[in-house]
């Protein structure tokens, strides 16, 4: 399937490095400010022997192990604090969202619609010692995302087409759009590998004109990351 052509983007470490204001029509009636944390060697430590040990045992929908780690890069290098994750699955992507969270500052939000895959994810945040930075919410994203107050910096898509409607990527992203900060980004899984969007988001993307967006080969799958222009 042909893609439409995609914008690469020149230089998104330094452009996420600089500082961000809230996007004027991101909500901010229920923000409650940030607490500054110090970077624990131990904890990231504990985090990574976790998702090490547990390597191969992520299934039901799962980033690879890659994906996680370029999900940690990407947070981490932008500096990113306000973090929403559609799709939670059992934990794997939230949990190296989280630890990259644990080095930013932030915290993660993240939205499960299956209540068996939302149970394991929790344990799972618990037994890697993340809870404490993780909001897991359980429910529709179409649902949940418009009772979420504040502003967002990143954005994780990860529902594929078994999980949601044929539209659903770019409703998803219609419905958290207003929420992301001028130079947040959006990213989204499942981009190369057929389980995700059809091409319809991108060219939903492409017409807006004001997301400049390349494509992460990490894994088979591929990461979409579009960045909001200032």
């Amino acid at each position: 399937m042909k893609r439409p052509s995609l914008i690469p983007i020149v230089g998104m470490h330094l452009a996420c490095a600089e500082a961000r204001l809230p996007h004027p029509s991101a909500s901010t009636e229920t923000r409650r400010p940030l607490p500054s944390v110090a970077f624990d060697a131990t904890r990231d430590a504990r985090i990574g022997a976790f998702l090490l040990d547990h390597r191969e045992e992520w299934h039901d929908f799962n980033v690879p192990y890659e994906d996680g780690e370029e999900l940690e890069r990407l947070v981490i290098g932008c500096g990113c604090r306000h973090i929403l994750e559609i799709g939670t699955s059992t934990g794997h992507s939230t949990l190296w969202l989280a630890k990259a969270a644990l080095r930013t500052g932030g915290r993660v939000t993240t939205i499960e619609i299956d209540p068996g895959r939302h149970r394991r994810a929790v344990t799972n945040f618990a037994e890697a010692g993340v809870d404490d930075v993780v909001d897991a919410r359980l429910g529709d994203a179409m649902k949940v995302i418009p009772k979420l107050g504040g502003a967002v910096d990143f954005v994780f898509s990860d529902a594929t087409w078994s999980t949601q409607p044929a539209n659903g990527y770019t409703e998803f992203f219609r419905l958290v759009e207003p929420k992301i900060t001028d130079g947040g980004l959006f990213t989204m899984h499942n981009v190369t590998d057929g389980y995700g969007d059809d091409g319809r988001f991108f060219r939903y993307l492409e017409g807006l004109g004001t997301y400049e967006t390349r494509i992460v080969h990490t894994s088979h799958a591929g990461i979409s990351v579009s960045r909001k222009r200032r």
